[in-house]
């Protein structure tokens, strides 16, 4: 425990304005101008002994020990000897610069990325760093597994067969009925986790394209005798970014038949298609 300078019988003299000690007046005034605080470098005013001989100096908090100091022919005490002061500190579970915590500069027990293969902060902060986690790989499911930021676009094992559904229909005009796919419809895709060739089914309409980084692009097409008598080719098309969850969907009418004949006006439709890992 640190021994303060001021003892009890003394409390009233020793922390207060000085009085009448030694060397006051024109001697003690030149000697404070000299080692005190207003001396140059502003280096620590000495302290008065008041009687006291020695008296114990430094801390006791963490790795640090008091040590002594003694008082000086000149009534002042002289340097603390024999401490052992705040160090910087270090990760070694010691409070090395005796402020009351424990390795505290080093993020202990916190969240980390360790040095495998993910990017996620799966791991915790330790004085030897990051622990080495599980090496979490990147499947097909809808889900940024390995923490890059990426969904399924760079995944790793397996195959992808995610569920689609159309959530949004819109045909070109009210006269425009009995699309293939329309909102509702549902269906599901199929393609490797790397990427590459594509196979989809939409409605009653199969799709085939091909995805790359995440980015797909599918088309169907399907040649049809429509109700006005007249043959038609219809083109499907699916397109967008898988990670994203939500795709478009496009369809359009083409006449074969001779223009000449009473056919109805070719038709349109635009969506929306949802991406269901479910």
């Amino acid at each position: 425990m640190k021994v303060h300078a001021c003892v009890a019988l003394l409390l009233l003299a020793a922390c207060g304005a000085r009085t009448s000690l030694p060397g006051e007046g024109q001697g003690g005034e030149a000697a404070a101008g000299e080692g005190g605080s207003g001396g140059a470098g502003g280096e620590e005013a000495p302290e008065p002994c008041l009687g006291v001989v020695r008296e114990a100096c430094g801390t006791d908090v963490g790795e640090c020990s008091p040590g002594e100091r003694r008082c000086q022919p000149d009534g002042f005490f002289g340097p603390c000897t024999g401490d052992v002061e705040p160090r910087e500190e270090v990760c070694n579970d010691l409070d090395d610069d005796c402020d009351g915590s424990t390795d505290e500069d080093f993020g202990l027990g916190q969240a980390c990325d360790g040095p495998d293969g993910d990017a996620c902060a799966d791991d915790v902060m330790t004085c030897d760093g990051c622990t080495l986690g599980p090496d979490i790989l990147e499947v097909c499911n809808g889900v940024d597994d390995d923490c890059n930021g990426i969904v399924d676009a760079d995944c790793d094992v397996g195959g992808c067969a995610p569920t689609l559904l159309v959530t949004g229909s819109r045909p070109s005009s009210p006269e425009c009925v009995d699309f293939p796919v329309e909102a509702g419809s549902t269906g599901t895709i199929e393609y490797p986790c790397e990427g590459g060739a594509v196979t989809a089914t939409l409605g009653n309409i199969t799709f085939s394209g091909s995805v790359s980084n995440g980015a797909l692009s599918l088309s169907g097409t399907e040649q049809i005798i429509g109700p006005d008598g007249c043959l038609w080719q219809n083109d499907h098309f699916i397109e967008g970014s898988i990670p994203s969850g939500v795709l478009s969907y496009f369809y359009q009418e083409t006449l074969l038949t001779d223009p000449s004949f009473d056919c109805w006006s070719p038709c349109t439709e635009t969506g929306t298609v949802e991406i269901s890992w479910q």
